[in-house]
């Protein structure tokens, strides 16, 4: 698919949707993209993030107009949005940036942001930091060094992302403990 001449709506497409509803990230089409070196991975990495980021706007308003209506329930596990809720209270730009680079159900986040009315500004650059942080390293990898390093970092990639987490959480406990 990442050589069809069509693929790049659907790429923009799966960043906008798995913002607020899909499962599936899109690195798994934008890697295989930048691999073909037929785009240009900074425009990809960068039209990426921005579609992300629009879905992540959808999650938002999602979560600060829906939140009572039954439709919520069927986006987003009500025990993973109460966990997420949670953690939001004091650190929401930093969890939204490693929500937005981790393994982390981006959606939940985006979703909770707009329940907690969370300011739209640092909601919006933090989702780009931490989206955009995702895709042009993803971009890059695929484009510059293609699957070899890739693989290599794959196996590795959640574990960054738990390191990330484990950060955060150290950071609020010795913040406020």
């Amino acid at each position: 698919m990442a050589n069809k001449k069509n693929v790049l709506p659907y790429l923009y497409g799966l960043s906008f949707i798995e913002s607020f509803i899909f499962p599936i990230p899109p690195d798994v089409l934008l890697a295989p993209i930048a691999l073909t070196k037929k785009y240009n991975w900074l425009k990809l990495a960068l039209n990426t993030t921005l579609f992300s980021v629009l879905g992540g706007l959808v999650g938002y308003t999602i979560g600060l107009y829906l939140f009572e209506i039954s439709i919520l329930s069927d986006l987003v596990e009500e025990e993973a949005f109460m966990n997420v809720k949670n953690l939001f209270i004091d650190n929401s730009v930093w969890i939204i940036i490693i929500a937005g680079f981790t393994p982390l159900p981006y959606k939940v986040f985006t979703v909770t942001a707009g329940y907690m009315s969370l300011a739209l500004i640092p909601f919006i650059i933090a989702s780009i930091i931490g989206r955009g942080l995702r895709f042009f390293l993803v971009a890059a990898i695929f484009h510059y060094f293609g699957l070899e390093l890739a693989n290599r970092l794959k196996k590795y990639f959640e574990y960054i992302g738990l390191l990330l987490l484990l950060l955060l959480l150290l950071i609020i406990y010795y913040k406020y403990y």
